[in-house]
C-alpha cells in the first residue's frame, strides 16, 4: 500500500540555495586570497621603490654638496676679481694722475710703482725745474722723497726719485 499522494523524489544532500552561497562564499574566500597577494606584492614593491628613492635622495644630496662647494669656489673667485678690477682701476686713475702731474719739461724714461711706494727715472733740464715742477707735488703724496741727480753730456740731468708712503703699523 502506498502512503503518499506524490511519486518520490530524489533528496539531495545540498539544495540549489545552499549550493548557491557555498559557490558565493567560495569566490569571495578567492578574491580576497586574491587581494592579498596583490596587498603583499604591492607593498614589497614599495619598500624596494622606498629603498631606490632613499639611495638616490643620497646621490642628490651629494651633488648638492658638491655643487655648494663649486658655488663657494666661484664666488670666492669672483670676488677675487673683482677687487683685482677695483685695484687696476685705482692702479689706471694713479697713473693717469701721476702723468698729469709730470710736467713738459720733464721727461720720463721709467716709472715702478709699487703698493707703497713709486720710483721714478726721467730726464730734467735743471735741477730747480724738477724741484719746482714735480718734486713739491710729490712730497706732498708721499711720506719721503729722494731724489738723485745725474749730469748728463748735454747739460741735462738724469733723476731717480725715491717716493714712499709709510704704513700705519709702521712697516
Amino acid at each position: 500500500m502506498k502512503a503518499s499522494f506524490i511519486a518520490p523524489r530524489k533528496k539531495y544532500l545540498f539544495t540549489m540555495f545552499t549550493k548557491v552561497w557555498l559557490v558565493f562564499i567560495a569566490s569571495i574566500f578567492v578574491f580576497l586570497n586574491i587581494f592579498n597577494l596583490f596587498v603583499v606584492y604591492k607593498n614589497s614593491d614599495f619598500k624596494s621603490s622606498a629603498k631606490a628613492l632613499d639611495i638616490n635622495r643620497a646621490v642628490l644630496e651629494k651633488n648638492i654638496d658638491n655643487i655648494d662647494e663649486k658655488i663657494g669656489f666661484i664666488l670666492r673667485q669672483k670676488a677675487v676679481a673683482e677687487e683685482i678690477y677695483a685695484n687696476n682701476i685705482i692702479l689706471k686713475d694713479s697713473m693717469k694722475n701721476l702723468f698729469d702731474l709730470v710736467p713738459d719739461q720733464i721727461t720720463l724714461n721709467k716709472v715702478i710703482m709699487e703698493k707703497d711706494s713709486l720710483v721714478i727715472y726721467g730726464v730734467t733740464p735743471t735741477r730747480d725745474a724738477y724741484n719746482f715742477l714735480l718734486a713739491a707735488p710729490l712730497k706732498s703724496i708721499f711720506h719721503t722723497s729722494n731724489t738723485i741727480f745725474y749730469l748728463t753730456d748735454k747739460g741735462w740731468y738724469n733723476f731717480v726719485s725715491t717716493n714712499k708712503i709709510i704704513n700705519p703699523e709702521g712697516e
